[in-house]
């Protein structure tokens, strides 16, 4: 008995797109699955499975959401199969650049926001000190106790000039003191010599 083989052909179910993703042969008897079609697709194109018509498009089609129970808030954006009918919630229209927390007024996107309360409600970024500035900061810390040693070390030497200065002071006067020690030692020494003298000769 021949065994009979046809080719199926597989698209990617885990992305909206649907994008085409390789055949395979199987036995004749063979049941699809979900992600496969006996639709051969069109050679020289990029091709999509449009589960709607039954067929493969050449091109995608970017489908943005918005959520009917929160004021039409901009809630996803994927891209479908071209012809794909839109669903409740869903369109076509680009919402422009610069808008905040974007809402779908039925035509057009808007700001659901002020630029104000989107900044005020971004989280404060913590910033933390680069290698080089904390270096510095070491350095400037460093510098800073140099300076007090130095503060320090400059007092240290005035209050030892003067009371080296002092110490001179009480030297001199300790000199002065002892040359007048030493004069009067001296003319009593000749009082006592002379006193001496006059009574020898009586």
């Amino acid at each position: 008995m021949v065994e009979k083989y046809k080719t199926i052909y597989v698209f990617d179910t885990q992305a909206p797109s649907h994008k085409y993703a390789g055949q395979r042969q199987v036995e004749e008897d063979y049941q699809l699955q979900p992600n496969e079609t006996l639709v051969e697709p069109q050679q020289g194109q990029d091709n999509y499975w449009n589960a709607e018509t039954g067929a493969w498009v050449a091109s995608t089609v970017d489908i943005y959401c918005y959520d009917v129970n929160d004021r039409n808030a901009l809630s996803d954006m994927f891209s479908v199969p071209a012809g794909t009918t839109l669903k409740a919630g869903q369109t076509t229209v680009v919402p422009k650049d610069g808008l905040y927390e974007p809402r779908f007024n039925g035509t057009t996107w808007e700001s659901g926001i002020t630029e104000e309360e989107f900044l005020a409600n971004q989280p404060k970024a913590e910033v933390k000190p680069s290698a080089s500035q904390i270096a510095q900061a070491n350095t400037l810390k460093d510098v800073a106790k140099l300076q007090v040693a130095h503060t320090n070390q400059q007092k240290l030497n005035a209050d030892l000039m003067k009371d080296n200065a002092a110490l001179k002071k009480q030297n001199q006067t300790q000199a002065t003191l002892n040359a007048n020690l030493m004069k009067q030692l001296a003319e009593l020494k000749q009082e006592v010599m002379t006193t001496k003298s006059t009574t020898v000769t009586a």
